[in-house]
């Protein structure tokens, strides 16, 4: 799920939390806001300041990579990768890599792509245009002749991923390899979805509530630590509904556990329906812990939840419309899809 909708569904969750919204009511709206904050947490820790963390094992930097022409050197990028691979296979740990975008100046960075011919078993590399933060193309940027470099893996690829990759503008990707069977696996963000998204910091961020000492209410404490672990669960419950999946069970394990494939989290439907619903369940428990209710549930659900919701769904199946079409991809191609939905959004 995007931001907004990860934000708004933490105070939905707050909401039905009596005290928090009768506490809002009598002072500022401290209580709810916090469920929403609480919902950002895991992104906005994953985006933040563990990928800053993470230990990786290769830094690939173009800008030291180059041919004798002066430009980046696309065969030496892809033999570098290519080593990676191998060197997570024949040891048998997991390899990580970081794939350093190419600054130019100012506002321009040099594209190169990087994709996995499953074919050869190749890993190929090619240098791209220039492009500006917006990451709008400049014409004529192009490196005249050949910009294209292969490397060969001695084992198969295991595909992770739907097209290539595109590396241009800010701090770049990072890629795991490891080795699964007789193959190398390729993950995409090793350091996302990791302890970020588990059980475990849900139930840690309910026991930090609890220090949470508001000026208002003795019994504030309490509700407050309790929506901000469910607002926590309500965002690795949403992103289980993807493709990529979380690491729930940490720190019993550190593998993520696949998700429901119903979505991806940048989907335009399925988000505008998180951010609806949750906007309608504000609106109902503001009422309903009001001095004086005047909102009747079941017609107001009825009216305003379940029958919008159904006409969205309901037309954009008769239109055919992309967003709610079963797309028959292996689960860890949709996987990739999702994240590199995920890293677009926050980046830009």
């Amino acid at each position: 799920m995007k931001g907004i909708a990860h934000f708004v569904t933490g105070v939905a969750v707050a909401t039905f939390f009596p005290d928090l919204v009768q506490g809002a009511a009598q002072s500022l709206a401290f209580g709810p806001v916090l469920g929403g904050f609480a919902g950002l947490l895991p992104d906005t820790l994953d985006f933040k300041f563990v990928r800053y963390l993470e230990r990786r094992d290769e830094e690939i930097d173009p800008a030291k990579l180059t041919a004798t022409s002066g430009q980046p050197d696309p065969q030496a990028i892809a033999e570098r990768i290519a080593a990676a691979m191998d060197l997570a296979y024949q040891s048998g740990k997991r390899v990580k890599v970081h794939l350093h975008t190419l600054r130019l100046g100012a506002g321009l960075w040099r594209q190169y792509r990087v994709a996995f011919d499953l074919a050869r078993d190749e890993v190929v590399v090619e240098l791209g245009p220039v492009v500006t933060t917006g990451q709008m193309p400049l014409a004529g940027s192009a490196i005249p002749g050949p910009h294209v470099g292969r490397a060969r893996l001695q084992v198969p690829i295991l595909y992770t991923y739907e097209g290539e990759i595109t590396i241009d503008i800010l701090s770049g990707p990072s890629l795991a390899f490891d080795r699964k069977g007789d193959a190398v696996r390729v993950i995409f963000l090793p350091w996302h979805r990791a302890w970020t998204h588990s059980l475990f910091l849900a139930a840690l961020l309910g026991m930090v509530g609890l220090w949470i000492r508001p000026a208002y209410g003795s019994a504030l404490p309490a509700a407050m630590a309790a929506a901000m672990a469910a607002a926590v669960l309500a965002h690795i419950v949403t992103d289980q509904m993807g493709y990529m999946g979380s690491n729930l069970l940490f720190p019993l394990t550190r593998q993520r556990t696949p998700g429901w494939k119903w979505f991806h989290s940048g989907e335009a439907v399925p988000n505008f329906l998180a951010v609806w619903m949750s906007l309608t369940v504000i609106l109902l428990n503001l009422d309903r812990f009001s001095a004086a209710p005047l909102i009747p549930p079941v017609p107001y659900l009825l009216i305003v939840l379940v029958l919008p919701c159904l006409s969205l769904i309901g037309w954009c199946a008769w239109t055919k419309r992309p967003a709610l079409q079963p797309v028959h991809r292996p689960a860890e191609v949709g996987a990739t899809v999702e994240a590199l939905d995920e890293v677009t959004d926050v980046e830009l």
